[in-house]
């Protein structure tokens, strides 16, 4: 993107510093996550790419659902979108299937964008980047769809032109293999499709023409079934020229008479209020809706303390003229002072929700930062029992079962993260601090912790935006601890509401309650509703809405492949399991002790390096597969021998 002032390859090892000293040594058999050449790319094959099997997900986008009754602005529309363009780690080396380190980035604010893009390539690496699997699957699990990317770029940067020509290849038969190996890579690994960046120059109007022809045959080849997100930089003669709106010049690539060429188009970033007003009305005469233009913003830099044009975005408190582009959101995590879970969510919270910077700026330059929760409302995907959470938020310090701790060892995978509450934080903080807690889970690494700043009664906590149809037979549970007083309250469609109140104990207590009184009622938002003198808190470790009778799965079958070296082991764990099973939990059974592993969605898992005694022969490993509900399957033991 234009906005680079150094070569990207650069950027990357610059940016990236942090993220790869938090990173432990990787090892030869650690998977990795796809990144080709064009070349590379023609001859990638699944059946022998040894990382395709970490690299697939496992999990299929959910459907989302907005309901205004439970908005915080019912007037708001919910056209309005965001697409946030993430770059998490560099193109090369990233681990398929999560870290052994809390300091990487996680995303908590899934509920206002309805698009991710991995960002990444460059010269130097490659130019084609697919989604991580963990970042498809907790997309998935919040209803985002999300595309990898193909990057073209700038000269200046090591872009080549024979790199954009042997992209619009064609066979003897008009095919485009490159299209065609697109639409591959997608479906096999479970993603939507690809942000294309194409800022190479040298390019002529027959490079143009064949782009477009590409775009149509893509289109035409998924069955529309992928998206294709075109970028703002290449214009109808091929030139680079970036318009920072949608006008004559580029909207040949968005749409071209009564054909779609481009699902969604990222707008570059020195747009005027005008120019979003004008590409407002080009889309309308193109019979495009204008919310599938994404006005960029980069936040690269300077996060939250960018100065922006919110006029352009926003009037009369409503998204005005387009949708959001967000270029490097994930900068919360490089500004965060420590790159510790608790700074960083404090940066996002500041990000999405807004802020006004304490800092002196330039007169010109806003102290406001507008956010986004305020604009865009929050889209849910609760619709279908059960629903369970253990504010996981997809990394810890550590590994709790039931408060039980299984391992201390740091961990991050995002294809693990619960859906995280709907609305963070609809609470005045000068009475109550809502946070999550990464010091204490019931399961997982992470709960939610409501603190009294001063003595508070009954205050208020929205947490999750539902759409659960009651049948009488369900079941609420919810486990907390702490010392001040936590109800639950159910909202239904019928206006009516009922709550819920456990005791508070010093040690995790696991309440349930029966809903059969609203049966037939649907479930439309649940709160959490605390009293507590100052200081007292409560933490809320898990929270479930489910069939009063178990579900039964069926223990999986397991083949273990060690890879020992002196007292170190790493393991690929080969999973068969029940098609009903939500995730598998792998252990290691030391001296009749169970300690936490992994877990994954996938029929494969990669184990990172743990220690063991040299002296042993073989090490039993444990699997159990867990139900949406969260029943247990009966475990499966297996022997890796090492010697």
């Amino acid at each position: 993107m234009k906005q680079f002032k150094i070569p990207f390859q650069i950027l990357v090892l610059v940016v990236f510093f942090n993220f790869s000293n938090a990173q432990r040594k990787l090892s030869k058999h650690q998977p990795f996550s796809s990144y080709w050449f064009i070349d590379e790319l023609l001859k990638w094959n699944p059946e022998t790419d040894i990382n395709t099997k970490f690299n697939i997900s496992h999990l299929p986008l959910k459907q989302r659902f907005t309901d205004s009754v439970t908005q915080i602005s019912p007037a708001l529309s919910t056209k309005p979108s965001i697409v946030s363009l993430i770059a998490p780690h560099p193109t090369n080396s990233h681990p398929s299937q999560g870290f052994q380190t809390v300091e990487q980035y996680a995303f908590p604010y899934w509920q206002y964008i309805d698009y991710l893009v991995q960002w990444g390539g460059s010269a130097a690496e490659g130019i084609i980047v697919t989604p991580t699997t963990f970042w498809i699957e907790s997309a998935h699990l919040n209803g985002v769809e999300i595309l990898g990317t193909v990057f073209f770029p700038p000269n200046v940067y090591g872009g080549k032109e024979e790199w954009v020509r042997e992209f619009l290849q064609q066979d003897t038969n008009g095919n485009f293999p490159v299209a065609d190996k697109l639409i591959e890579v997608a479906k096999v690994y479970g993603f939507e499709g690809w942000f294309i960046n194409q800022e190479t120059n040298g390019m002529e109007k027959k490079e143009a023409d064949l782009m477009q022809a590409f775009l149509k045959y893509y289109q035409k080849k998924s069955n529309a079934s992928l998206k294709i997100m075109w970028y703002d930089a290449m214009i109808e003669d091929g030139r680079v020229i970036w318009q920072d709106e949608l006008n004559h010049h580029n909207s040949i690539y968005f749409q071209n008479g009564d054909e779609k060429l481009s699902d969604i188009m990222f707008l570059d970033f020195g747009w005027s209020e005008t120019q979003l007003e004008d590409s407002h009305k080009r889309a309308k005469e193109l019979n495009r809706s204008p919310w599938d233009l994404f006005s960029g913003i980069d936040v690269q830099g300077k996060s939250y303390k960018t100065p922006t044009n919110w006029n352009g975005l926003y009037k009369n408190e409503k998204p005005y003229t387009t949708s959001i582009g967000l270029y490097w959101p994930n900068s919360t995590f490089n500004i965060a002072k420590d790159k510790q879970p608790e700074s960083v969510y404090d940066e996002e919270q500041k990000f999405w929700n807004g802020t006004i910077l304490e800092e002196d700026v330039p007169a010109w330059q806003s102290k406001e930062w507008k956010g986004f929760s305020k604009y865009i409302p929050a889209r849910s995907v609760i619709s279908a029992l059960p629903f369970v959470t253990n504010f996981n938020y997809g990394l810890g310090r550590f590994y709790n079962e039931e408060g039980k701790p299984l391992s201390t060892r740091e961990w991050h995978n995002l294809s693990i993260q619960d859906i995280l509450p709907t609305w963070q934080w609809q609470v005045d903080s000068t009475e109550v601090k809502a946070n999550f807690d990464f010091t204490e889970s019931y399961t997982g690494g992470s709960s939610v912790k409501f603190q009294a700043v001063k003595r508070v009664k009954n205050i208020k906590i929205p947490l999750y935006k539902t759409a659960l149809e009651l049948s009488g037979s369900e079941m609420l549970s919810f486990a907390i601890k702490g010392s001040g007083t936590l109800n639950l309250v159910i909202y239904t469609n019928n206006g009516s509401q009922q709550s819920f109140l456990a005791e508070t104990h010093q040690d995790w207590t696991k309440s349930q309650f029966s809903l059969s009184e609203l049966k037939g009622l649907r479930v439309i938002k649940v709160e959490a509703l605390f009293t507590g003198n100052k200081n007292e808190f409560v933490n809320l470790g898990s929270l479930s809405i489910t069939e009063d009778k178990a579900s039964s799965i069926k223990k999986p079958k397991v083949k273990v492949t060690p890879f020992f070296s002196k007292n170190k082991i790493e393991l690929y764990v080969h999973i068969e399991g029940d098609k009903r099973a939500k995730f598998h939990n792998i252990y290691y059974l030391n001296n009749n002790q169970k300690i936490w592993l992994g877990k994954t969605r996938s029929a494969d898992y990669y184990v990172a390096p743990f220690d063991i005694k040299e002296s042993k022969n073989s090490i039993k490993i444990l699997v159990e597969s867990i139900a949406k509900d969260g029943t247990r399957s009966k475990v499966s033991r297996s022997t890796a021998y090492l010697k």
